[in-house]
């Protein structure tokens, strides 16, 4: 446990470790992967202290909000690769899928109630959040969650940062201490109890092993009556995330500073699905991207330039770019949310938008969409209904359109309140890589959080920061990416 910071462990109770307990319990819930995992690393040590198995529990509810199968599948391509995995290698695994809402009520305090203690995962937003904040008082064993989520722990901050220049002040301040103390690569090549646990059968009778139901996806999402908004393409496993980042290094990197905008050159990482789930962790990003400097990299070359964007990591231009967006712009978003439990409000905007979105909410709009038209991408802007598609087929929307599409929705509805609700729902339904810190992030942008007041002060936007299609195509390479989606 020494290799981790103490400001990534949160101990949620004062209850004592059960020396009784048959097993340490890990209950995997978003950092969905078995190397370079914190709260892995965490719940190994603790087993060898104890002297106990490890029980690895991964379960999937089929009522979460915005369930559809486009994430059920995701996800279950994931615990179908660490069923075969973990049964290769010996190691307790208990996989759970709900067949109908409410059905895997209880399972967790039935769990722990064999347990010494139970490690489980930080993060900020989601039903992850909540499962935390209920669970907390309702075992009588040790509960613990651990940050497993970016370079620099959610610990280190004492309140939100309201830009990203002033959390990079703090990455640039910690980054080094964070790069010297990195996860292990496979923390369970340490565990050193690999007795087999057992479940008793009343407990499996009640909620049964999903071994079966796993190696056979499609007749299971059969039963359940899910959202059905589209499977996609992409897999959910580790190794199609490794693929996916071998690819962009390769191919992608050295070019992203200059063409990662430009939709049809389309030099974006996609790596967020995977970072979302847990599937690929922020630090080994970081390692393969630095592994890329022409040069080398030397971690006594970082300049710290006090919160300025370039030349901290005093490489590659566009490597240094990427490395800001991982690492700054990502974390700035969840460390907001650690600290903010309003995340997720209107209210939480900054005082300069909510005063300057107020004066403006009486303002003439010359479009009004319905939710239902937005969704199905039935506007009359063009490179806007090309991004909403697609979201709608591929999960994700090109990054630089992301923003527009954001800025068009606060223009087409009748109140900034309205453009939100409708922003949420859009994103958190169809990304893949929704419900995320990130995703909040991108969307409170659109209305002020993390920038400044611009000028001149425009109808509907006041002083938020405006954008327009017709900029966007000027400014743009979108043939192709029209044609595509169009």
């Amino acid at each position: 446990m020494k290799n981790i910071n103490s400001k990534r462990v949160f101990r949620r109770n004062d209850a004592e470790v059960n020396p009784d307990g048959s097993y340490v319990l890990y209950w995997m819930q978003i950092h969905r992967r078995l190397e370079y995992n914190f709260a892995l690393e965490y719940a190994v040590a603790w087993a060898n202290k104890l002297g106990k198995p490890l029980l690895i529990y991964e379960g999937l509810i089929c009522d979460y909000p915005w369930a559809c199968d486009r994430i059920h599948r995701f996800m279950m391509q994931g615990m179908a690769a660490h069923h075969q995995g973990l049964k290769e290698r010996k190691v307790n695994y208990y996989p759970y899928l709900e067949d109908k809402p409410g059905a895997g009520r209880g399972l967790i305090q039935s769990l722990a109630g064999n347990a010494c203690c139970v490690i489980s995962d930080e993060f900020p937003v989601f039903i992850i959040r909540e499962h935390n904040e209920a669970l907390s008082g309702k075992l009588k064993v040790p509960f613990v969650t651990v940050d497993a989520n970016g370079m620099i722990p959610l610990g280190l901050t004492e309140s939100d940062p309201y830009s990203a220049y002033i959390f990079r002040q703090t990455m640039q301040k910690n980054f080094l201490d964070s790069w010297n103390h990195p996860p292990l690569e496979k923390p369970l090549n340490g565990l050193k109890n690999r007795d087999v646990v057992e479940l008793s059968a009343g407990h499996l009778e009640k909620w049964p092993h999903a071994g079966n139901a796993l190696g056979n996806i499609d007749s299971f999402m059969k039963k359940l009556n899910l959202k059905e908004v589209g499977t996609l393409e992409i897999n959910g496993t580790r190794e199609a995330a490794l693929a996916r980042m071998d690819a962009f290094m390769k191919n992608d990197l050295s070019k992203y500073g200059e063409e990662r905008n430009h939709p049809d050159s389309d030099r974006a990482s996609r790596l967020s699905p995977w970072l979302h789930f847990g599937k690929i962790s922020e630090y080994e990003i970081v390692k393969a991207a630095l592994e890329r400097q022409p040069s080398g990299w030397d971690p006594g070359s970082i300049t710290f330039n006090k919160g300025q964007r370039e030349g901290f990591f005093n490489g590659d231009a566009s490597i240094d770019a990427f490395l800001d967006e991982v690492i700054t712009w990502r974390g700035v978003g969840y460390h907001f949310c650690h600290h903010r439990a309003d995340f997720d409000k209107y209210s939480s905007l900054p005082a300069w938008a909510l005063k300057t979105l107020d004066e403006h909410r009486g303002d003439e709009r010359k479009h009004i969409y319905s939710y239902e038209q937005l969704e199905n991408a039935e506007t009359g802007d063009e490179i806007w209904n090309a991004a909403q598609r697609q979201l709608r087929r591929e999960g994700i929307i090109h990054n630089y359109l992301r923003m527009l599409w954001g800025k068009k929705v606060l223009e087409w509805t009748p109140d900034p309140e309205t453009a939100l609700e409708y922003l949420i729902e859009l994103n958190n339904q169809y990304a893949i890589d929704g419900r995320d810190p990130n995703s909040y992030s991108g969307i409170f942008w659109i209305f002020g959080r993390f920038d400044r007041a611009w000028g001149p002060e425009r109808p509907i936007y006041g002083k938020v920061r405006y954008m327009t299609s017709d900029s966007t195509r000027k400014k743009l390479n979108l043939t192709g990416y029209l044609k595509t989606f169009g």
